[in-house]
This record gives C-alpha cells, sequence and structure tokens, in this order.
C-alpha cells in the first residue's frame, strides 16, 4: 500500500486494506510514515495517530509530544524534543528497544528522515552525521553507519546513507544489487525491499 499527506493534512492511502492500512485518513497531519500493514501520521501538537495492522502494538496512538514518527514492520518509533528515540511494538529482534539518542538532522539542507524503522531494524540520523542502528543485524543492515550523512533511508534489510557530496551508500542485504553505492550526485535516497533509489538534483530518479 501506499501514502500520502495532502495540502490539507490528511492522510490519503490506497492499496491492499487487509487491515485497514489503505485506508485514509482526515487528519490533519504534518508528517506520515507507511509501514508494512500499519501506518502512523504526526499531528501539528506532536501526537502520534496509528492504524492499520496492531497484533504487536505497532498502530498504538501515542500523545508525545514528538517531532517525528518512523513506521516499519511491526513496529513504531518516534522523534522526541530531545533527540530521544521512542519506540514500541515488537521487540523480538531490539528492533522497538528505546534509545537516547540523540537524532537529529540540522546538517540537512531539507526536512530529512532523522528516523526510519524497516523490517527488525530502526536507524537513527545524528546530528554529527552518524547513522545509529539497532536491532537485527543478520544481513549486516543495522551496523552502524559513521559518515558523515545528511540524510538517510531505512530498508526492508538493508539501509542507504546519503553523504553531503551527495553519493548514495549502503549496507545490509545485497542479494539483488540493493546495497550497492553509487556516486551520484544525489539530494535523496530511499531504501525499498529489494532495491534503492535516488533523486539527482535535475529531478531524474536512478534505481538499482
Amino acid at each position: 500500500h501506499t501514502c500520502a499527506l495532502t495540502s490539507n493534512g490528511a492522510a490519503d492511502c490506497w492499496g491492499l486494506n487487509s487491515n485497514g492500512q489503505g485506508a485514509g485518513q482526515p487528519g490533519p497531519f504534518v508528517q506520515l510514515s507507511a509501514g508494512d500493514y500499519h501506518n502512523c501520521a504526526l499531528t501539528p501538537d506532536g501526537a502520534v495517530q496509528c492504524w492499520g495492522y496492531n497484533e504487536f502494538g505497532q498502530a498504538a496512538s501515542m500523545t508525545g509530544p514528538y517531532m517525528q514518527v518512523g513506521s516499519g514492520y511491526t513496529q513504531t518509533c518516534a522523534l522526541k524534543p530531545n533527540g530521544a528515540a521512542e519506540c514500541w511494538g515488537d521487540n523480538s529482534q531490539g528492533q522497538a528497544t528505546n534509545q537516547t539518542g540523540p537524532y537529529g538532522a540540522h546538517r540537512s539542507p531539507r526536512r530529512a528522515e532523522i528516523l526510519g524503522a524497516g523490517y527488525q531494524h530502526t536507524c537513527g540520523l545524528q546530528p554529527n552525521g552518524t547513522i545509529d542502528c539497532w536491532g537485527n543485524n543478520g544481513g549486516g543492515q543495522a551496523a552502524d553507519g559513521p559518515g558523515p550523512y545528511i540524510q538517510m533511508s531505512v530498508g526492508v534489510a538493508h539501509t542507504c546513507g546519503l553523504t553531503p557530496g551527495g553519493a548514495a551508500v549502503c549496507w545490509g542485504d545485497n542479494t539483488h544489487g540493493q546495497s550497492e553505492g553509487k556516486a551520484g550526485p544525489f539530494t535523496q535516497v530511499s531504501a525499498g525491499r529489494t532495491h534503492s533509489c535516488g533523486l539527482t538534483p535535475t529531478g531524474e530518479v536512478v534505481c538499482w
């Protein structure tokens, strides 16, 4: 399924709706994150509203306040104002363990992903540009990225970071070449299930 944030702050979702994850929500929201079978969104007052599959409590709504939210497979993490990560849901691999951080991306030229949740691992971008990961590291996907990076993205079993020079650096599962690095330059990187993509300065999308 896919979700997008409309100009009036509503969550518009479409695709698989087996657990209500493809249903929209009126909001208003200021940020939105779609997980595997659940979604979470950040309200203007910093609360997190979630919907969809909730067997492990990953779709529980939280009062916060938070600055950003990231939805994974069966876990959710949100960024607190002090830069700490508060997580809930399945913690069988340590992927929903709270982290003191601090996480923040003041070096990024855009509103970057500061917290990201994958299948069984979670990562946060620290103010010094390093990426701190925790959870299942069976394929190296939860290894820390020394960077420095200005943006990051967490895939199902791999992680990518964007260097200040615009290169995409990825690590973890590389069965389909999704963790191969690309020189770019890119202005944004995104890690999916078994592929990765980068946005070029001219607006083109390059995937591998």
